[in-house]
């Protein structure tokens, strides 16, 4: 039989183009799959208009992009030449009204007059202008200028007091008159920023002779709503070798944690459970209207401690959940509870 017929072929011809069009989508479609990760999305990239990948700044920066224009980074690049941010040197010349100098027709740096920006405005931009004393603090703004004998941890120090580069527009001078380039450096081995406990810390960056004082928080959500109770509204007691811990928030009630010693001693890492048989050690809270749970009526709470310090001046820092029950036998239920603690 003649397969070549005209009758035949005209046949023939449309399924062919059919089964060719069809592996030529397929062909297409596993293509266009293989450039897709799993969810069906194409991966983070440095051509993607978003902020990913360690990125600096969109699609620049970072260990894999190429680095960012250092005259569109949004900083005061004084090493680069630049007179003010993001202009002057090499960059493009500075606007006049942005130029961080004190111009004919401003009442402050960059603002008033015919800028048509208000001083107030620029308290809170990383940069010394309008009315400031140093970067976004005095005359004009709420914030108290830092200074290296204030007795607190700010502008850039990394202790109380010292370690800052006192010279960077960050602080003014003493009210002494100590001067800036006079401010002291920290002690070796002093850093009250770096989250490891070390020094003399009483805990991670707080407490000792330069960190900032450990405040005492303690936080939990009851069936939901989140608590928080800090500073003198957390009180720690040491009874022999047992705790106790009390938080009281501004809303109203109070949660509690007694917690007897446990067989081997106080320990970094043990797991203290509250339950109807572990009295003494018990968990109790008391909402704002006064109704009382606690796990002596029923219910149980975990306690895991992080880290404990029973010696005078200690800390206690841990967590806790669960659920505790009214003498009625409704409960409530405990979740991302967590306390730091100074002992006396």
């Amino acid at each position: 039989m003649n397969l070549q017929t005209p009758s035949l072929n005209r046949f023939l011809m449309p399924q062919i183009r059919s089964i060719t069009l069809f592996f030529s989508l397929f062909a297409l479609t596993a293509l266009f799959s293989a450039c897709l990760n799993d969810d069906n999305k194409i991966p983070e990239n440095c051509h993607d208009g978003i902020l990913n990948n360690g990125e600096e700044l969109v699609d620049c920066g970072g260990s894999i992009c190429p680095p960012c224009d250092p005259c569109e980074n949004g900083q005061y690049d004084v090493l680069l030449g630049e007179q003010w941010v993001d202009c002057g040197g090499e960059c493009d010349p500075c606007d006049p009204s942005f130029n961080g100098q004190l111009d004919p027709g401003e009442d402050g740096i960059d603002c008033g007059g015919s800028t048509g920006v208000a001083c107030g405005e620029l308290c809170d931009d990383g940069l010394l202008n309008g009315y400031e004393a140093a970067v976004d603090c005095g005359d004009g703004c709420e914030n108290a200028c830092p200074t290296c004998c204030d007795g607190i941890m700010n502008g850039d120090e990394v202790a109380v007091d010292c370690g800052g580069n006192y010279l960077n527009g960050l602080f003014v001078a003493c009210s002494d008159g100590t001067p800036l380039d006079q401010c002291p450096t920290c002690p070796p081995g002093v850093n009250c920023g770096n989250g490891l406990l070390d020094g003399d810390e009483q805990y991670i960056d707080c407490g000792g002779d330069f960190c900032p004082e450990c405040m005492a928080m303690m936080t939990w959500k009851v069936n939901g709503t989140a608590m928080l109770a800090e500073g003198p509204l957390v009180v720690g007691t040491l009874t022999g070798g047992s705790i106790g811990i009390l938080g009281t928030p501004l809303s109203g009630g109070e949660m509690g944690l007694f917690l007897d010693e446990p067989a081997l001693g106080w320990q970094n890492g043990i797991t203290i459970q509250c339950n109807p048989t572990s009295m003494p050690t018990a968990a109790a809270y008391t909402d704002a209207t006064g109704t009382s749970y606690a796990t002596s009526f029923g219910g149980g709470v975990t306690v895991n401690i992080t880290y404990v310090d029973t010696n005078p001046g200690g800390i206690i820092v841990g967590t806790f959940s669960g659920t505790v029950v009214a003498g009625t036998e409704e409960s409530v239920n405990l979740a991302l509870g967590t306390f730091m603690v100074p002992l006396p």
